[in-house]
């Protein structure tokens, strides 16, 4: 069964979408930040749709007081999950936001006067740097992943990985880059990040595939500082001072924390 197949709403105009899109947003308590990710949709003029995993706090009210449609799901894991949202778009054109990102004024205004072209591209790459904790924008000369989150989900779905993400593409399609960016405000704080990377490194540890004993025991030795170089250096955290190194530090921990965990699993069965 192909894409186009599977996808069985019909791109119709609910009314008051100026744009055949459906912005894409998976919370669980993110209270605290729904309501800047969906302001900052709000000038797109388009579909918002909310795929909460069951918040404990005020999510649910604030999206639907913003006049996001949002639906419950508990947590599968961040391929499923999306997925799940992606059947529940009234529109093909999908844009997948996070909760804690921020649609900039420039790329709003970029991406509606793309999408109004008569045969606007089907994937488009977004360019989204990270906010360190506590500042209030990217810094100077920021890393940014570069990702199609933009997409046709008639040739492009969200694949199953509970870990990733990731669209699977059907056929070979071009992508379109985005001048403008999406402002990524990832962590709270340096406890979040913390958080965050434990949560990661249990969830590799519980869902990959088993790695050999000597691949993990290598990686044990070499993890931490090959990830702080890749960021401390390659991604230019040295641009941000104390906090680029914090950061820098804590991501090359929450790296070696996976592997640590992969071990733990392989050594003492901790499934």
């Amino acid at each position: 069964m192909t894409l186009t197949q599977q996808s069985s709403i019909a791109s119709q105009s609910p009314s008051g979408h100026d744009l055949q899109l459906s912005i894409l947003i998976r919370t669980l308590n993110e209270g605290d930040r729904i309501a800047a990710a969906i302001r900052s949709a709000l000038p797109l003029k388009a579909e918002i749709v909310v795929i909460d995993a069951g918040s404990k706090d005020d999510t649910v009210a604030i999206a639907k007081s913003l006049g996001a449609t949002v639906y419950t799901n508990p947590w599968p894991g961040f391929g499923p999950q999306r997925y799940f949202g992606e059947g529940k778009c009234s529109y093909d054109m999908i844009f997948a936001l996070d909760a804690d990102e921020i649609i900039t004024p420039e790329f709003a205004a970029e991406l509606r006067e793309l999408l109004q072209q008569p045969n606007h591209p089907r994937l488009i790459r977004v360019k989204k740097p990270m906010v360190f904790p506590h500042h209030k924008r990217p810094p100077p000369f920021p890393y940014s992943t570069r990702h199609v989150y933009i997409y046709d989900r008639r040739i492009a779905r969200t694949g199953l990985n509970p870990n990733w993400d990731g669209l699977e593409i059907e056929g070979s399609h071009p992508t379109y880059m985005m001048r403008s960016s999406v402002w990524h405000y990832s962590y709270r704080d340096w406890n979040h990040v913390v958080s965050k990377a434990n949560y990661v490194a249990q969830l590799a540890a519980n869902t990959r595939d088993k790695r050999s004993r000597w691949q993990l025991l290598v990686r044990l030795v070499t993890e931490f500082p090959a990830t702080f170089v890749k960021f401390y250096i390659f991604r230019r955290y040295f641009l941000v001072g104390a906090d680029g190194y914090t950061m820098a530090v804590l991501m090359a921990f929450g790296r070696y924390l996976r592997i640590v965990k992969m071990l733990e699993r392989l050594d003492y069965g901790n499934d």
